[in-house]
Order: structure tokens, then sequence, then C-alpha cells
């Protein structure tokens, strides 16, 4: 009965996302041909091995409405005086706050996490903004939305109370650097692409890679490494390079792997990567150094998870239930959707601790996660739509 049960309650979940087509314009899978693969051992758990103990939700819902991009900073707030009593300056205060876009107007807002009181920063309108990136100090922003002709997508960089531009046209992708005081963008040219590094704030711009290749997928992970995953699909063997910035060297890290998609740890030494198997995507470790790899038993997208910053542990947002194979293509596509329980995985022990489980309260399924500082708190975007939330950790 309770088989029954989960096979009905997943298939008569939404499984048709509405943006689908947008989101596969910033998102798109390779288009070759299906290979062969050789597979790794099967994963021992896809769901916990016992229930979390039952308390007080952790789940914060931060935004009812869909999103475009988030980040957590730290700002100041003034100390408003207690009772009649006007000081002679202004005091401040920093608190912990979390800045996002909405994804219909373009419109910047701000929570205060200590008091969960929000407000909106900016009211400049952009409608339909896809993707959005904040710089270190949330001040100056990325802004990505389909061309008004449809063909291609629109970057535009705005800094609040200060200029504004458009960016090169034919960005494919986008990532910040470390101190997210810069950003690395691929862009489309007629013999394939280039990689160009630009700062926030338009003072320094440099090309440091050019590839015959469009499908590129990049993260910035230390100062003069960026890491250049294909773009991936479960039809097509994936594979990872590393590109120095500084002397535009090309090195392959490891390739050979169906649906590859990657992150790698803070200080660059491991990369987290799913594989697509006969039984459903798998997360994985790769030890740069050592040139080895390790299954960790979960099942899972490493798009649904993010580093500690201890680079040993991962949070990663994982599927109650599986259906189907073709990851990670369903997923963007929109075709299945995941209903998450949250997990702090241990790369060198590959021991999981279950940490909440979306499928007793909201369904989730879980993306672009990031934490705060102390890392008591995990932030992520909910793919079912698009709003914000929040786990205390």
């Amino acid at each position: 009965m309770i088989g029954v049960y989960s096979y009905f309650k997943n298939t008569s979940s939404p499984t048709a996302n509405p943006d689908a087509s947008l989101y596969q314009k910033f998102n798109p899978f390779s288009t070759s041909t299906k290979t062969e693969t050789t597979t790794t051992t099967e994963p021992t758990t896809t769901t916990p091995t016992t229930e979390p103990t039952k308390q007080t939700s952790r789940f914060y819902q931060i935004t009812k409405f869909a999103i475009s991009g988030a980040a957590f900073l730290e700002d100041n707030r003034e100390v408003k005086p207690v009772g009649d009593t006007i000081p002679a300056t202004k005091t401040f205060e920093t608190v912990p706050s979390v800045r996002y876009v909405e994804k219909s107007t373009g419109h910047i807002l701000q929570m205060y996490l200590d008091n969960k009181t929000s407000g909106t920063i900016s009211n400049s309108t952009i409608p339909g903004v896809y993707e959005v990136l904040f710089d270190g100090l949330a001040t100056s922003t990325i802004y990505r939305y389909p061309s008004t002709d449809g063909t291609g997508i629109t970057s535009f960089l705005a800094t609040l109370g200060g200029k504004s531009s458009f960016l090169t046209p034919d960005i494919l992708s986008v990532s910040l650097s470390p101190d997210k005081n810069s950003f690395f963008s691929i862009i489309k040219t007629k013999s394939g692409s280039i990689g160009v590094t630009k700062t926030f704030d338009n003072t320094k711009t440099s090309q440091v890679f050019s590839s015959p290749l469009s499908e590129w997928l990049p993260q910035w992970v230390t100062a003069n490494t960026v890491y250049l995953t294909t773009k991936p699909s479960y039809l097509v063997n994936g594979s990872i390079f590393s590109l120095n910035t500084s002397t535009g060297k090309l090195t392959k890290l490891f390739g050979g792997i169906a649906g590859l998609t990657t992150l790698a740890s803070n200080d660059g030494n491991f990369v987290l990567f799913g594989a697509s198997l006969s039984n459903g995507p798998t997360l994985n470790i790769f030890d740069i150094k050592n040139h080895t790899s390790l299954d960790l038993g979960v099942y899972g997208l490493p798009e649904k998870c993010i580093w500690s910053n201890d680079n040993i542990n991962v949070y990663c947002a994982v599927p109650n239930t599986i259906v189907g194979t073709d990851y990670p293509d369903s997923w963007y596509q929109g075709v299945n959707s995941f209903t998450d329980y949250f997990v702090k995985i241990n790369t060198q022990t590959k021991e999981v601790s279950t940490l909440a489980n979306s499928q007793d309260e909201t369904a989730i399924d879980a993306t672009s996660l990031f934490l705060d500082d102390k890392e008591s708190t995990l932030f992520f975007t909910n793919k079912k739509d698009y709003t914000l939330w929040s786990l205390g950790l």
C-alpha cells in the first residue's frame, strides 16, 4: 500500500514547468548523440534511513513571489532611538540580511534576518528577469533576460546609486570570482566562443580563453583558476577542464561521464560531480590532486548542493523519489520535479546526516543553494514556483 501511494503521489505532482523553454536558454544541453558509458556501483541510499525527530519547522518562506536570484550580506542598519531622547549622531548596527530580485519586475528587495522585516531597495523595473548575479556587497547587479527579439540573452549591469550599462551581447553563461568583485563570461562568437574576465566597476576587461566550442559552463574557483564543464545531457559523455586565467592554459581534469554536472570545492581541490546512470543520477567526489573518485552512495545533482567552508562537507537537497533516468535533462526541462530532503554529507567518510524533509511539510525542489557566513542558515530557491526559502541548520 505504501508503494502504491508513493507511486501515485509522485506521478500526480506537477511535472511540467511553464518556464522550461526560457530556462533552457540559460541552461542549454549538449546536442551530441548517445555514447556508451561505464556504470559505477549502485548507490546504497535514496531516502533517509531514519525519520528526523519531530520538531518546530526550520523551513521559512522568505518570498511569496518568484525570484531570479538572491545573495546573503551583512548590512548596516540604523539604530532607532529609544524614548524621546534624540542622539546627536546616528548609530548603526551590522545585521545579517538577504537581498533578492523579483522575477516579474526586476525590483531589488531585502529582508533583515533577525526580525524578518523586508523592504524595497530599488524599484527600477526590468520585466522578465530570469537570472541575477550580485557582487560581494550586493550593490552591483547583473540582470539577464531574453532579448526583445527572442533570439538571445540580454545582460545588463547596474549599480545602486551609480552607473548602468549593457554588457556584450551573446553572453552564454556567467560565473562570479571568489571575492565577487569580478565575473567570467562565456561569449558566443562566429568561430565558437571566448572567455572574458571583467570587474564590476568596469575598470578592467581581459580575454583569457577561446574555443571552437560554445557549450561551456564555468565556475570561477580560485583567483587564477576557472573550471569549465561541457554542457550536460544524459545522451553525452561530459568532461571538465581547468583554465589558468593568467596563462590561458587549459588542462583536462576528467571526463567520459554521461550527464556530467559539477560543483568544485571552495579551494578547488575537489569536484562534486553528478553522473547519469541507468538507475538515476548519482553524486560522486573527484580528488584532483590524487586523481581518484569516490561514489558517495546518494542519488542527486550537484546543482542542488553547496560546499561548506571546510571543503569537506556538502549540504544537498536530494530527492525522496527518482522517476526516470534521463537526468539532468528532464529536471532542467521541468518534465520531472523532485520533493527533497536535506542532508549534510561528509565527502571523506561518506557519512550522511539528515537535516529536514520537505515531504513532511511543503514540497520543495531546491536549487541555487547558498549559506550565511556562519553556516547557520541554508538559503535556496524552490524550483516548483521560484520562491525564496531558508532552512535553519
